[in-house]
């Protein structure tokens, strides 16, 4: 946008509009600030443009033109300084995070006196896969030279298209390469699903990649891991993801107030994760056994069914909204009960009664749901995902037969959390 020099003269010759903002760089030290906004606030408001104009028409940041379109220019040795403060602002204070991928390019822009200036233009691409928002939740838009809030009804018709254009699994993780998946990984679960390994097929592994949707290629040929590649083979995928974890916690009383007798995040692939927590579940103390005594001496029984404990982990990372911004599945263990909470609601219009009475779920994420066929359960022997449909139900009755009541399963603002009891220690 804009590569014509003398176009772009003219358009700062006209002054700021919906494609185009001026900011004027004052460096305090080697701190990025604005002549023309509030001390201490560069970050927020640079993000605020951004967002706003790559949920409008995408458009173009001049830093080093004042707000009366004056060319001031940009200090050259603080050059390297500025732009790393806009990659970075782009990376941290825009989610999701690396959706946004500004293009930068430093010109030569002539001043009153006809002095060449040293310019950065910063070119926000208009969005094609997401609606984009603050840090804290702000989605915004552009109206002229300002930044409005998108309002409710029109953002919900923008999130309904950009859906319907690509669904969440298969869109691109902009910003990456395929360098952030774990080749390694792909490779045993390829050897395993198709007992052979990538290279002894004649296909390329990009294309291999591609034909199970984890990675895909950009109009100009280069390849990005999709959400769904970053979720199943990316050592870190919250780094692309925030939220993509799970948070666990045990407390010896009956309330999550903060202080618990154990916590830990457990990261890395969505398998991995799976695997982690089910460790957890068989070794951690804090799960008590009820001991028995008979004739035969004495006998420990689990307080919980393992194999629901399993589906209930499963269910959860496999149906939660990975679009919710600031959260992450949350399993908290306490003396009598361990909850479940899943970011979102229960997918397309599915009550939790339904769920009891038996009804096919709709799942949130069907590739991650397919991918999980593949992968065994070292607690069942079993895939994780059985494709019947059946995993919930028997969840309940597994639940029932230990503590002698129905798991509980409740919609509470914007998460799902399922409660399963434990048996019955006295």
């Amino acid at each position: 946008m804009y590569d014509d020099v003398s176009i772009l003269l003219s358009e700062i010759a006209a002054g700021e509009d919906t494609l185009l903002e001026f900011k004027e760089v004052v460096f305090k030290g080697n701190q990025v600030r604005f002549a023309s906004d509030e001390e201490g606030k560069a970050q927020i408001v640079i993000a605020e443009v951004f967002i706003s104009m790559a949920n409008t028409e995408g458009g173009v940041i001049l830093f080093g033109v004042n707000r009366n379109g004056e060319i001031i220019g940009v200090d050259e040795n603080k050059r390297d300084l500025l732009e790393q403060f806009v990659i970075n602002l782009a990376l941290q204070n825009c989610k999701p995070p690396a959706a946004l991928e500004p293009v930068l390019d430093w010109i030569m822009l002539p001043d009153k006196t006809n002095q060449q200036r040293l310019c950065l233009k910063v070119t926000i691409p208009k969005s094609r896969f997401y609606v984009h928002y603050t840090s804290d939740g702000r989605y915004l838009k552009r109206v002229g030279s300002h930044r409005t809030p998108i309002p409710a009804e029109q953002l919900g018709r923008l999130l309904a298209v950009k859906s319907l254009l690509i669904s969440f699994e298969e869109r691109p993780v902009l910003g990456t390469s395929t360098e952030v998946l774990d080749l390694s990984r792909f490779r045993a679960y390829y050897q395993q699903r198709f007992h052979q390994t990538p290279e002894e097929r004649s296909v390329s592994i990009f294309q291999q990649l591609r034909n199970l949707k984890l990675a895909m290629q950009d109009e100009e040929s280069h390849w990005h891991p999709t959400n769904l590649g970053v979720l199943l083979f990316a050592e870190h995928p919250e780094n692309w993801l925030t939220g993509a974890f799970i948070d666990v916690a045990s407390y010896t009383h009956d309330i999550a107030d903060g202080n618990t007798a154990d916590a830990r995040k457990v990261y890395g692939p969505i398998p991995e994760q799976i695997e982690q927590v089910l460790y957890y579940f068989r070794t951690s103390p804090l799960i008590a056994t009820i001991s028995l005594k008979d004739g035969l001496g004495r006998q420990d029984k689990p307080t919980y069914a393992l194999s629901a404990l399993q589906e209930a982990v499963v269910n959860a990372v496999v149906h939660r909204d990975y679009e919710l911004p600031g959260s992450q599945v949350r399993i908290f263990l306490f003396p009598d009960r361990v909850e479940f909470w899943s970011p979102g609601g229960l997918h397309n219009t599915l009550s939790p009664e339904d769920l009891y009475a038996g009804c096919q779920p709709v799942r949130r994420n069907q590739h991650l749901a397919g991918f999980l066929r593949d992968y065994v359960s070292p607690v069942t022997q079993r895939s994780y995902m059985e494709a019947r449909g059946e995993g919930f139900l028997n969840l309940v009755r597994e639940s029932e037969q230990v503590s002698g009541r129905r798991p509980d399963l409740r919609i509470q603002g914007q998460a799902v959390c399922l409660t399963i009891f434990a048996g019955s220690l006295s």
